[in-house]
């Protein structure tokens, strides 16, 4: 992956002292806000990376920004986004570089000043290095959002991880009914350096792989959330009184992954929800463009190990099992075919598409409707006629109307195990009450994985 370019930043004092405070005071300040600056040195919708100064001579947060639309005479306004703490002295970096960054520094009031010319960013950065390492690394990850918000990633691997990106981000989707969880959580992943993808929750500001430990290091806030805990598989996030576990399990690189599932594993309802990843193609038909997915062999088999869970596991309810364990379907399996499949930073949405359940998928396939002109089977939004969406099937699996009604330990094993067994990337959340207390260790042996 290339270098992140040198295009120096921006440094904004917040010059009145009323103003400056209340930005200070908003407990929500890490997670984004936008106000109105008299700068127009900004190309519009483009994001640059930001020193905040929201206290006398010291540089208080870095961030993302980029100018929006006028909102008055000679102001516009500007959303500020992945906002970073830090605490550097003005004075200790014009020790080390002079006193010339001053000149740069834009008045947020009168709009003087402009952009920190390459040579001085360097310098400074050289400065911020000295003083503070964190707060350079803090800094760099935003140049790498920066430069890579101009393009999708396309790195081998691209495709997977944005399935993984996805299989996260519904979990967290289910976990927590604000949303805000996902947005935070998706818009602030960066690719690593280096030329090689891997998972993507190792993109994740505040995440940190370790080699076969599971020691939780440093701690991340995200809005609505309390503390999240990084550790060698993922991350777990806390709401109120409740946990959610989220982590990778890959025995492949993932530029030969071939797929990816997610298992959702709530413990509340005693359910697991199983989603398979398909990718659709686009096609062109009498002028139109379809999505369309072709089941294979591989598809064949994957449904066929589906049909012997539930011989094993017959799906049936009784009052006597309690009304907890009613669901509208208790199968458990489903599949989101995907329509579109690319991996971006600083983007807090999910992937289009169109999650159906295994018996759907079925019952299409055995349709007329679903042979295309050369007698292959195909699926598309049109013969299926019903679907899924994101939102929906998110606030049916958190309410416990989907997904089975209990299930070992063991026989979900099985089913992480297979989709291993067939190159592909399980993505695995469980979500239990807080004061549970099992670990991601004990998750990872009762899966046997």
């Amino acid at each position: 992956m290339a270098m992140p370019e040198n295009r120096g930043g921006f440094l904004i004092r917040f010059d009145e002292d009323r103003r400056a405070e209340l930005l200070r005071e908003r407990g929500e300040l890490e997670g984004g806000f936008s106000d109105a600056l008299s700068s127009n040195d900004w190309a519009v919708k483009e994001w640059e990376v930001i020193g905040l100064l929201l206290a006398p001579g010291s540089i208080t947060h870095w961030a993302l920004a980029r100018k929006g639309k006028k909102v008055a005479t000679g102001k516009v306004r500007v959303e500020f986004t992945e906002v970073t703490p830090t605490q550097l002295r003005l004075s200790e970096i014009e020790r080390r570089v002079g006193p010339k960054i001053r000149r740069n520094i834009i008045s947020a009031r009168s709009g003087v000043g402009g952009r920190v010319p390459p040579a001085t960013w360097v310098g400074m950065k050289h400065a911020v290095g000295e003083i503070d390492a964190n707060s350079l690394k803090a800094l760099e990850r935003l140049e790498r959002l920066r430069d890579q918000s101009r393009t999708f990633i396309e790195q081998p691997g691209a495709g997977i991880v944005a399935q993984e990106r996805d299989a996260v981000g519904i979990a967290l989707d289910v976990f927590d009914q604000t949303g805000q969880i996902r947005k935070r959580t998706l818009h602030g992943w960066a690719a690593p350096e280096g030329d090689r993808l891997s998972s993507f929750l190792e993109g994740l500001a505040g995440v940190r792989t370790i080699e076969d430990q599971l020691i939780a290091r440093d701690t991340t806030m995200f809005p609505g959330a309390e503390k999240v805990h990084p550790t060698i598989v993922g991350a777990v996030f806390a709401v109120g009184g409740r946990k959610l576990e989220v982590f990778n399990v890959n025995r492949t690189a993932v530029e030969s992954t071939l797929g990816v599932d997610l298992l959702y594993w709530d413990e509340t309802f005693d359910a697991w929800t199983s989603v398979q990843y398909k990718l659709m193609e686009r096609i062109e038909n009498r002028g139109e463009r379809h999505a369309v997915y072709r089941p294979d062999s591989a598809f064949d088999a994957e449904l066929s190990r589906m049909r012997e869970f539930r011989a094993r596991t017959p799906d049936s309810w009784t009052i006597a099992d309690g009304r907890a364990a009613y669901r509208l379907c208790g199968d458990g399996f489903y599949f989101k075919f995907c329509s579109r499949v690319q991996l971006e930073v600083l983007s807090e949405s999910l992937l289009p598409g169109m999650y159906l359940p295994r018996l759907l998928v079925e019952a299409t396939l055995e349709d007329g409707a679903a042979r295309g002109p050369r007698g292959g089977r195909v699926i598309t939004f049109e013969n299926t006629q019903r679907h899924i969406s994101n939102t929906v099937f998110a606030e049916l699996v958190r309410d416990g109307w989907l997904g089975t009604r209990g299930g070992s330990s063991k026989q979900i094993a099985s089913i992480v195990r297979a989709g291993l067994t067939a190159r592909r990337a399980v993505v695995i959340a469980r979500s239990r009450p807080a004061g549970d207390a099992a670990n991601l260790r004990a998750t990872l042996s009762a899966l046997d994985v």
